[in-house]
């Protein structure tokens, strides 16, 4: 399976719990924590950009939840939010995302 992000290629399954750290994830699109229902899409991503990602997706939460110190929790952040904020967050993380996937190879 092929990163979507980095264009990396990992066999099916390459995983193993506790065993190895490289393999592939999959990213919802936008993340299940800022939806009741989740609709959306599942992008695959291997670990490192998918780790990268969600730090990205952290900072754009701490900047809607105008946050005085980075709280590096999706929940936390969330948890501060208003429903307006969350509806914000949304927005902004979905079309983030496929921007960030579009650019191509990762750092």
């Amino acid at each position: 399976m092929k990163c979507a992000k980095c264009s990396k290629d990992f066999p099916d399954n390459s995983w193993v719990k506790g065993e190895t750290y490289e393999g592939i994830d999959y990213h919802h699109n936008p993340p299940e924590f800022l939806m009741d229902n989740w609709e959306g899409e599942i992008i695959p991503l291997c670990r490192k950009c998918h780790k990268e990602l969600h730090y990205e997706i952290k900072k754009i939460l701490n900047d809607i939840a105008k946050t005085l110190k980075f709280v590096n929790s999706e929940y936390w952040v969330i948890q501060k939010m208003s429903l307006a904020q969350k509806k914000i967050a949304f927005v902004r993380v979905f079309e983030y995302t496929k921007e960030w996937i579009k650019n191509g190879n990762s750092k």
